[in-house]
């Protein structure tokens, strides 16, 4: 029987972690049951995509007074210390 020469293992650990890493993506797969919102007790509130109009009891913090000329905007929005202080990018 032929021994399988030395220097053929690190192809064949090369190849198979490739044929390991090709695998199909999840990207377009959404899950209805993951929760998009984080909230720590009130302190740091996270809501993605909200583009909801600021209430007049908070420090409005935005994104576009820091950076003036971006572009691509999330419309995210974070609430600190139980709404008196909310950042934005929208």
């Amino acid at each position: 029987m032929k021994q399988f020469p030395a220097k053929h293992i690190p192809l064949l650990l090369l190849a198979s972690l490739v044929f390991i890493c090709a695998g199909c993506s999840n990207k377009g797969v959404v899950n209805p049951y993951k929760k998009s919102e984080f909230n720590l007790l009130g302190i740091v509130h996270k809501r993605p995509h909200s583009f909801n109009p600021l209430p007049k009891t908070t420090l409005p913090i935005s994104y576009s007074d820091v950076l003036p000329y971006r572009e691509n905007f999330s419309g995210g929005e974070l609430r600190l210390l139980w709404g008196l202080i909310t950042v934005t990018d929208y």
